[in-house]
């Protein structure tokens, strides 16, 4: 007997039983993750439609919290321009010396 008559050419193609295994693995793999993404979304969308409406509400409270921030901003640059202009003034130095 020959090397070649123990060894086939080409591996056998699955059978019923071995697609079948493939096709699970790959509904495992694939399908549930995908399953998850899409009963997860779905929950999401429903619990926000369920938490008053369509998030308007959200964007009014966030509009007026930038708003506030923005003024406490401003508030402390004109706290700081004042503190630089009376370190000037303490030291006797001006900002084009600087």
């Amino acid at each position: 007997m020959s090397l070649s008559a123990l060894a086939p050419a080409f591996a056998g193609l699955p059978g019923g039983v071995e697609l079948f295994v493939i096709l699970l693995i790959a509904v495992i793999m694939f399908g549930i993750p995908a399953l998850v993404v899409l009963v997860g979304g779905g929950y999401l969308l429903t619990r926000s439609a369920s938490q008053g409406g369509d998030g308007e509400a959200d964007e009014r409270e966030d509009d007026d919290r930038i708003a506030e921030l923005e003024a406490k901003v401003d508030d402390l640059q004109a706290e700081l321009e004042a503190e630089r202009e009376s370190g000037e003034r303490e030291t006797g130095r001006t900002r084009r010396e600087g």
